[in-house]
Parts: C-alpha cells; sequence; structure tokens
C-alpha cells in the first residue's frame, strides 16, 4: 500500500500532465470507531475506514473541484480529469491570486494521541457503556440516549507552488442525552466533551452532568416576559459566540455584505472586558492545526480585542481580493480533515478572555435574572440578531440558582448582547469550538410564557 505522501506526489504529476494549472492535492487515510446507545440499549457500534483524493485546480481563477473515495490511481485520474474540465469550462476569476507558496511550519504538538490510534472497537463501547452506567444513575432517569467516536487521521496537502505538507491528528467525542420522569413531568439534560486526546475522565463527567441537569429540570415554573440580565454559561456562550463571532467574522461573508459585521474592522462592537483570539496553537484543542486546508502556518491572531473588531478570517482567495495576507482560516472540515468537499473558511479555536468572577459570584450579583445553559438556535448574521429558545435556562432569584424555566425565549442584537457584557467568569470550557467562561448580559428580551 503505497503512503499518502507518495501518492499525494503521484496524484501531483496526474495534475501537471495537464500543463498551466495552478492546483492543490489533499490526501487522506482515516479511520474512526464510533458506537451509540439509544434509550438505554447498544444501537450500534462500527469502525469504518473512510479514505481519499480531492483535486482542486484553477484555470485563470476559474475553480474546478472533484474527489474520489480510496485511493486506486484510475479513480484518481478521473478525479483530476474532472476538476480540471470544470475549471476549464468555468469564467476567469480575476480576485483570484493564487495558492500559498511553501514556508516553514511549526508543527505542533497536542494533535496526535497514539492511545487514540491504538483504541480497538470494543474498547470504545466499553467506554460507551461506562457513560451510560453513570447517565443513568438515579431511578428518576428513564432514558438514556449516547454516543462515543474516535477518529485516526494522516493527511498529505501539496500544492502547484512545491507546497508539500503531512499531518497526523486524532478525535475523541463523546456525548449523552438523558431524560427525567417524574409523574407528568420530563425534561432532557445534555452534555459532550471534545478533544484530540483520549479523556476516560469525560465519561465521569459528561454523563454526570446530563444526569443532574435533567433531574433539575423536573421543577420547572413559567416566568413573565421582560428586559432581565441573562448570564451564560460555558455551553449556551459556545454555541451562540461560535456562530456569532466565527461565522460574522468570515471574510466571504464579510466581502459578500452577508455579514453584521461587513464594514466594522476597527470599530468598537463589544464591551471593554470582551476579547476574543483565534487560536490554533491550543494543545489537544480540536480546531488546532499545523498549517489550514491550504498550508498556510497556523498562528494566533485577535478577532475582537477590548471590544474593538482587529481582524476578519481569511483564506488564500480573500486574502487576495483584499490585498492581504491569509489569517490561515482555510479549512477541510472536521477535526480529522475531509476529502469530500473543498476548503471554506473557518474559525479555529475561539478563545474568549477570562475575567475575575467565579459562576456563583456573577449569579449572586445579578439579583433577578435568568441563567442560561442551553440554546441551539442561530443568530441571523446578515442582521445580527438573535432569538432563541432557551432549552435549559434557570431562574436566578434573591442571587440564588432556582427552578428551571419553562417555555422560554431570549432575543437580542449581537452587537448589544457584546456590547452589554459587564461580567466574566475566570473558569472556562471548551463547548463548540469556543473556549469561553461564563458571560453575563446586562440586559436582554426574555419571552415567558407566564
Amino acid at each position: 500500500m503505497s503512503t499518502v505522501s507518495e501518492l499525494a506526489d503521484l496524484t501531483v504529476g496526474i495534475v501537471e500532465r495537464f500543463g498551466g494549472l495552478t492546483f492543490d492535492i489533499l490526501v487522506t487515510q482515516n479511520r474512526a470507531a464510533t458506537a451509540e446507545v439509544e434509550k438505554g440499549s447498544m444501537k450500534q457500534a462500527a469502525s469504518v475506514m473512510d479514505s481519499g483524493v480531492a483535486v482542486r485546480v484553477f484555470d485563470r481563477g476559474s475553480p474546478g473541484f472533484a474527489y474520489c473515495s480510496g485511493h486506486a490511481v484510475a479513480d484518481i485520474d478521473k478525479a483530476a480529469e474532472l476538476a480540471v474540465s470544470q475549471a476549464r469550462a468555468g469564467v476567469p476569476d480575476p480576485d483570484f491570486k493564487g495558492l500559498p507558496v511553501a514556508e516553514n511550519v511549526t508543527f505542533r504538538q497536542g494533535l496526535y494521541d497514539k492511545s487514540i490510534a491504538s483504541l480497538q472497537p470494543d474498547e470504545a463501547v466499553d467506554m460507551l457503556l461506562t457513560l451510560t452506567d453513570v447517565a443513568g444513575d438515579d431511578k428518576r432517569i428513564s432514558s438514556v440516549n449516547a454516543g462515543l467516536m474516535v477518529a485516526v487521521g494522516e493527511v498529505a496537502l501539496r500544492n502547484s507552488n512545491g507546497l508539500s505538507l503531512n499531518q497526523g491528528m486524532t478525535s475523541f467525542d463523546v456525548f449523552s442525552e438523558t431524560v427525567a420522569r417524574d409523574g407528568d413531568m420530563m425534561f432532557s439534560g445534555l452534555d459532550y466533551a471534545s478533544s484530540r486526546r483520549l479523556e476516560r475522565s469525560s465519561l465521569e463527567t459528561v454523563g454526570r452532568s446530563a444526569r443532574e441537569h435533567a433531574v433539575r429540570g423536573l421543577v420547572q415554573k413559567k416566568i413573565e416576559t421582560g428586559d432581565l440580565p441573562v448570564v451564560m454559561d460555558p455551553l449556551a456562550s459556545g454555541y451562540v459566540l461560535a456562530q456569532a463571532v466565527g461565522g460574522g467574522v468570515n471574510a466571504e461573508s464579510v466581502q459578500r455584505k452577508r455579514s453584521y459585521l461587513s464594514g466594522k474592522l476597527g470599530e468598537k462592537i463589544g464591551a471593554e472586558g470582551f476579547s476574543v483570539l483565534d487560536d490554533p496553537t491550543v494543545e489537544w484543542a480540536v480546531g488546532s492545526t499545523s498549517f489550514d486546508g491550504e498550508g498556510t502556518p497556523s498562528l494566533k491572531k485577535s478577532v475582537i480585542e477590548s471590544g474593538v473588531l482587529k481582524s476578519y478570517l481569511h483564506d488564500s482567495y480573500t486574502a487576495g481580493k483584499d490585498s492581504i495576507e491569509s489569517t490561515g482560516n482555510s479549512s477541510r472540515g472536521d477535526a480529522v480533515w475531509s476529502y469530500r468537499s473543498p476548503p471554506s473558511i473557518s474559525f479555529s479555536n475561539l478563545v474568549v478572555a477570562k475575567g475575575d468572577a467565579t459562576t456563583e459570584e456573577m449569579i449572586r450579583d445579578t439579583g433577578r435574572g435568568v441563567y442560561l445553559r442551553l440554546t441551539f438556535d442561530n443568530p441571523n448574521l446578515a442582521t445580527g440578531e438573535f432569538s432563541g429558545l432557551m432549552m435549559e435556562s434557570y431562574l436566578i432569584e434573591h442571587g440564588e440558582l432556582g427552578d428551571t424555566i419553562r417555555q422560554a425565549t431570549v432575543g437580542i442584537g449581537l452587537v448589544d448582547m457584546f456590547s452589554r457584557i459587564d461580567m466574566v467568569g475566570k473558569e472556562s470550557r471548551s463547548a463548540f469550538g469556543v473556549d469561553t467562561p461564563a458571560i453575563r448580559i446586562s440586559s436582554a428580551k426574555v419571552g415567558g410564557s407566564a
């Protein structure tokens, strides 16, 4: 069997035979083991190999892209021919300035965990059953849905400028959705963990957290509509900021005027205590990498500094269009890269600067308000408005965390949200690609059902 490096070099030769083209090649060799429990019973367990070759070609800026599953040379030939034909049939694009040139790359630690690479499928099943046992350890728990996935990948990236890079990556993901019942009351508790290394401790942490939040949600009360301070748990702030910041500073959306942050570079968009980095160097974080999906070296950069918008996130195309350097934010998909689609712009790991308050201090200082733990609604990135169902939230009364709030929403403009951040926690966790503490919004519209 040829190595990914040998196949990448072979593919370069295949594309070069067409002559006069700009191109890049990605060859992957990936393996994943998954296990899933549904309603407390094992639903499936599988081990899958998913390797392939992606060919991206530019003719006078006109792009073509094709891929093949597996590493058969005949299939690589067909993918290359298809990509070239697409590029030559397209319209020239003068905004395309070229692909990255070869540069010195600092290869990061904490991208590849040998213990994941050696993990057997039956071990993955045993770990999932451990998680399920913890999540279901209460007589009020009626069912547990849970999943575990580990992945190992090796990639080789080449381009027509002589760039030649290889990288190994691993990932480990677990989640639990735990349902509690008491009479007519029912509530689901959710939690998850994600890393590039095997973290067995997360089985206990995720299972216990999902169980405890499910049970806590059995005591509910309604709330009246009004403007209230909102303390956002890292799960909630991570999900919202991944979209609001990570999506908002996507240079492609900015250039197409599809982002609420278009034209705001250098402007104040948040409170003094709100700062965000994009940092691909965080050890073991799922978004970390030595180089991006086009081969640009990965470096940390300031996105928001003391409330001021400092940078958009670029790949080689958008950077060329703005006559600046790429920020190294071309993405090939998940933590273990995929060959199935062309690269697109994405953040690596967003890191929100910590404050100096504990979560308990933030709740105590709030007096009366809302603690939002979880929402899965996305902001409107074109208008900058956010309106979301508070899937899991708690009333704050007299500076203490109270009952679960039933059937409520939260709404606020994103710039208003950033500008109204008046407390930031000092303890953070990684959630949805964002390393963030809890944050408090001084006022937001809470829509109740009382």
